[in-house]
């Protein structure tokens, strides 16, 4: 019995070591492809595509990770969010209403929406997103 149990305990640890060993070959070239791209390609990214008639904001990424699930999200220069989307990242875990954003803005809120990429963008302020992202998905919320 004590062998039994000894060789379940063994096989345990080799599945739990062989884990960490693609964690830790994920995690390396995640952080080599990160060291070694040159600075100027993020400009490029920023520039409009043809197809767009305005000039966009600049837009920086904030990388968030929930339960698996990860995004770059789109912050603005005035360091506002694109809450549409957080509503497709927040879909990753719960229904959302295909309404739930419109329902959710009013008059009085300060909102500019943006084609970026051909999908609708809605910049509204982080404080506002942390609001809709609770009510929706309080884990989302507690990232922003």
């Amino acid at each position: 019995m004590f062998r039994h149990l000894f060789k379940k305990l063994l096989s345990w640890l080799r599945e739990i070591w062989s884990i960490f060993k693609a964690i830790d070959s994920a995690v390396s070239k995640e952080s080599q492809s990160k060291t070694h791209t040159p600075t100027n390609t993020r400009s490029n990214a920023l520039t409009p595509t043809s197809t767009l008639s305005y000039q966009s904001p600049a837009i920086r990424h904030r990388y968030v990770e929930l339960e698996g699930c990860a995004e770059n999200l789109r912050i603005d220069s005035r360091g506002r969010y694109d809450l549409r989307q957080l509503a497709r990242f927040a879909e990753n875990f719960v229904w959302i209403s295909p309404d739930s954003v419109d329902e959710f803005i009013t008059g009085g809120m300060d909102y500019d929406t943006d084609y970026i990429d051909g999908k609708r963008v809605l910049w509204l302020d982080k404080t506002e997103c942390i609001e809709w992202s609770y009510l929706q998905y309080s884990a989302l919320s507690d990232l922003l």
